[in-house]
């Protein structure tokens, strides 16, 4: 398909403050496509299905795709898909929610998805509470690096770069080049014995909480469930002081990068 025929065709102009760029290879659509070993048991969301490239190539795979596309204008690019693609003229971040932080049922077990740049981050935020099989998702080659640094993202996920896409391989080119990453989640922390990163983990979990509180939780609770140890509340502020972790912190919410790193720093 060219997407540029199309989309005149259709007298659609791309929305910049909607971050409609569309891959317009073919290949690559189907490349990205293959890295989540998609079978017909798989229900698969897809957030942005644009001018439905990338949705259509998911359909062939998988046994239904839940496709969510905000821009009417895509309806006769849509209404071409197969039976098996749901599509929802809404915006998803409530459905994000309610399948993620607020732990309703889950629909799906996979996601492969372009999504706006702007929905990323708030994106990766709700996958920390969810579990899913694969996250295959195409974003700026510059995003790596912030899930590598965020103290919050880098807490649950390793991201490997699956391949580099050139920016001349959307429409229209964006500033950015972009990769295709495998969000992977990390292991466990119970199960590999990883005090540092569980009290990451609990701590963005519990963000109402005080930092000094969810700390203290998290120990009790880490001792108990990995060492079989019953630990107190004065000991486990013992614990927490000998730290020496500056009040400015143990006396908020943990808002900001520098506390995660701060845990990974005395509890590593």
């Amino acid at each position: 398909m060219d997407i540029q025929k199309e989309l005149a065709k259709y007298k659609i102009v791309q929305d910049a403050f909607r971050d409609q760029f569309f891959l317009t290879d073919e290949k690559i659509i189907r490349r990205v496509v293959g890295f989540a070993n998609l079978n017909q048991n798989d229900v698969v969301l897809e957030i942005g299905a644009g001018a439905g490239g990338l949705t259509a190539e998911i359909a062939k795979k998988a046994g239904r795709v839940i496709a969510f596309e905000i821009d009417k204008r895509f309806r006769p690019f849509l209404q071409r898909l197969p039976k098996n693609v749901e599509i929802h003229w809404e915006n998803a971040w409530k459905y994000i929610q309610l399948h993620g932080k607020f732990r309703q049922k889950r629909e799906y077990n996979k996601i492969i998805s372009n999504p706006p740049y702007s929905f990323i981050e708030q994106f990766l935020h709700n996958l920390t509470f969810l579990d899913y099989q694969k996250v295959i998702l195409l974003v700026p080659l510059k995003f790596i690096r912030k899930i590598e640094e965020h103290g919050v993202f880098s807490s649950f996920f390793k991201a490997k770069i699956k391949m580099h896409i050139p920016k001349e391989k959307f429409y229209p080119i964006p500033k950015s080049n972009s990769v295709v990453i495998d969000l992977v989640k990390l292991p466990n922390p119970l199960e590999t014995k990883d005090l540092e990163l569980f009290l990451r983990q609990y701590m963005y979990q519990h963000e109402s909480q005080l930092v000094k509180n969810s700390l203290m939780e998290g120990i009790i609770k880490y001792e108990n469930l990995v060492h079989s140890k019953k630990v107190t509340k004065n000991e486990a502020r013992k614990i927490i002081s000998k730290k020496k972790i500056d009040k400015s912190f143990l006396e908020t919410s943990p808002r900001g990068h520098r506390i995660y790193k701060l845990i990974t720093e005395k509890f590593g």
